[in-house]
């Protein structure tokens, strides 16, 4: 099944970014090196992938602040506008 992964480098971050991600059910999980990431399981194509990417996107905006996103093995950066 495929999955967004977003990094976060405190918890704080990663709590934002889980209550941005709330309606697509995101887990939120502790790395081994101490940092967070949200991972969002993708049910539903590509309507799935954008409605994610439109929340992260959102997210970042707000916050001023670039995300790490990881899909299929590739990471992308996302920076607000």
């Amino acid at each position: 099944m495929r999955s967004f992964t977003v990094g976060a480098g405190s918890l704080e971050v990663a709590q934002g970014l889980y209550s941005a991600l709330a309606d697509f059910h995101p887990e939120l999980l502790e790395t081994d090196d101490g940092t967070y990431q949200v991972r969002v399981t993708l049910v539903g194509g590509d309507n799935a992938i954008i409605a994610t990417l439109k929340a992260i996107e959102k997210h970042v905006a707000e916050r001023r602040s670039p995300a790490r996103v990881e899909l299929d093995g590739r990471v992308y950066t996302l920076h607000p506008d």
